[in-house]
């Protein structure tokens, strides 16, 4: 004849040790959030060439926006103070409305961006008669 157990249970886990749950919980969610931030970071490229600038969205399904370099009319660039330490900046750029047609978040070196539009549309204008 079979006894009946008055008590069967196993160890608590989380409720022994609710700090060492947190923390593994923390850094597996947040290996995941690293995982999925760099897969976003990888799947946006912004490209300069002499005549063409280049945006592409997407790592299976790309969306690409091109635009002549000698449309691009103004270049926005919005830094924080802490994205001006870390020289990183959201780039805009407009030919001929109001919406940007290429326009993009935390880009390295933003100034070095708008220093050869302007460089490469100034090579496009007549140079001036003496």
């Amino acid at each position: 004849m079979e006894d009946a157990w008055l008590y069967d249970e196993h160890p608590a886990m989380f409720r022994a040790h609710p700090f060492l749950f947190l923390l593994l919980l923390i850094s597996l969610i947040g290996i995941v959030a690293l995982i999925v931030w760099w897969l976003r970071c990888k799947g946006e490229r912004l490209a300069l060439s002499e005549r063409l600038v280049l945006m592409e969205r997407g790592l299976l399904a790309k969306q690409r926006t091109e635009v002549a370099l000698s449309s691009i009319r103004s270049i926005r660039i919005t830094q924080s103070f802490g994205q001006r330490i870390m020289g990183i900046g959201h780039v805009e750029m407009f030919s001929a409305g109001d919406i940007a047609e290429i326009a993009i978040r935390s880009m390295p070196r933003p100034d070095r961006i708008r220093a050869l539009a302007a460089a490469r549309q100034l090579d496009i204008l007549p140079a001036p008669r003496r």
